[in-house]
């Protein structure tokens, strides 16, 4: 397949800082030098108007498994549904090669994982009726009538060492009912448990563990039900430090809204048991009159830092004006960060220090605190672009390893980003950005 030609954006980021909460502080003697921005074009070919490409929080879209970068995002001829979606791979980050194209039928995302072997996995929801994943059978049932898991293991490499995507052990749940609405995605501390958590019809949700090293599935297990009149949906997912650890935050959707925002809760479930039983369970936020526009309610993201404490952030939107929350702990206090989308990621650095990723307009905001009260925003233009859009992270949360150049004093953070330009309403460049603070 044919390599892309490079494109890569560097700026010594000026920013535009806003300082919440009550930071403050005098000025360091000898200040940090200003964080560094650099955006790599994956692609500049795609075609989807419909859907921001990154979508779905919840699913893990860029990984580095110690030797070659992967990343996937949907794709689609303008507004077409179901979607299409691709697969590049880069060995630094910068230039990437297509390497797989899923032709159609596709419902959700595809989702990226590393095991502890350094194996590769992917998972995507698609829909009955024709192949969605070249040389994987599809489940059997009408054209669009169902949906269900495609779940591939890739453990063969080319010469060059990067992953085979035409050889491969097809794991994919194919029964009736195994339909996998909004999946979200992670791989436990260990790199052997892979934790899905999704909807099925009638909107209860479960949570699926797959063994990496055996192949089979250990358990699937309900997780709950959701009120009358209401689904479940988009669960991220957070295994913990000890074995058997796993948070959910998700949202709670009324059925019927009129937009895909109609969103009256977010939650927060805990489990110690591997995820068969969630014993603690909490709503970290409501709106109990959503009205999928000036007020509504969205569980942005969770992850877990050295110690095993869970980090939360959720969003609220009330009278038109949205506020990004953060919480440590399971039942702690919820604390303002400020003015950011509910498209937003957060890291724990070893150190400590809290960073959330997000977006707006043509710029990755980055909001940063060293004890969850006192909140730094700062706003980061990449330029060539009309609007930068939707970061998911590059973590452990999916098995990535840490890549050359990543980790030092000033660890780098990388992320796949949905471009578009000014007049276009597709969604492109598809851009990896690597942010130092």
């Amino acid at each position: 397949m044919p390599v892309r030609r490079s494109r890569t954006i560097l700026l010594a980021a000026a920013t535009v800082a806003a300082v919440l909460s009550g930071a403050g502080g005098s000025a360091a003697a000898d200040p940090d030098p200003p964080a560094v921005v650099r955006a790599s074009v994956i692609s500049d070919d795609l075609a989807v108007t419909n859907v921001v490409p990154t979508w779905g929080a919840q699913i893990p879209k860029v990984v580095y498994d110690g030797s070659w970068y992967y990343a996937a995002t949907l794709d689609g001829d303008g507004a077409q549904y179901p979607w299409s979606a691709q697969v590049w791979r880069s060995r630094n980050g910068t230039v990437w090669t297509p390497v797989v194209r899923l032709p159609g039928h596709v419902y959700q995302p595809v989702g990226l994982l590393v095991d502890g072997e350094g194996d590769l996995h992917l998972q995507v929801a698609c829909y009955t009726g024709a192949e969605c994943y070249p040389g994987v059978e599809p489940a059997p049932g009408a054209d669009l009538g169902a949906v269900y898991p495609v779940r591939l293991e890739f453990t063969e490499r080319r010469p060059d060492g990067s992953v085979d995507f035409a050889d491969f052990t097809d794991h994919t749940v194919r029964a009736s009912g195994s339909e996998r609405y909004y999946q979200g995605l992670a791989i436990d501390a260990s790199g052997r448990y892979l934790y899905s958590a999704y909807a099925v019809d009638g909107w209860d949700l479960r949570v699926n563990v797959f063994d990496t090293v055996t192949g089979q599935d250990v358990h699937t297990s309900d997780v709950g039900s959701p009120p009358a009149g209401r689904a479940w949906l988009y669960p991220r997912v957070q295994p913990g430090t000890a074995p058997g650890e796993v948070s959910l935050s998700f949202s709670q959707y009324v059925l019927g809204g009129a937009n895909s925002a109609y969103l009256d809760a977010a939650l927060l479930f805990s489990s110690d048991d591997g995820g068969r039983t969630f014993a603690h369970q909490e709503v970290l936020t409501s709106n109990p009159a959503p009205d999928g526009d000036g007020n509504w309610v969205d569980a942005s993201d969770l992850t877990v830092d050295a110690t095993g404490e869970i980090h939360t952030v959720f969003y609220r939107r009330d009278g038109g004006v949205g506020t990004l929350y953060y919480q440590r702990g399971l039942d702690g206090d919820a604390v303002p960060v400020g003015a950011m989308d509910n498209h937003s990621q957060i890291l724990v650095a070893p150190d400590g220090e809290i960073s959330v990723f997000s977006s707006e307009g043509a710029a990755l905001v980055v909001a940063t605190s060293t004890d969850g009260v006192a909140w730094s925003i700062t706003h980061h233009t990449i330029p060539g672009v009309a609007a930068a859009l939707w970061p998911n992270l590059l973590s452990d949360r999916q098995g990535s390893r840490v890549p050359p150049g990543f980790g030092g004093r000033r660890p780098a953070t990388g992320m796949l980003m949905a471009g578009q330009t000014t007049g276009d309403a597709a969604f492109h460049p598809l851009l990896f950005v690597r942010y130092r603070d």
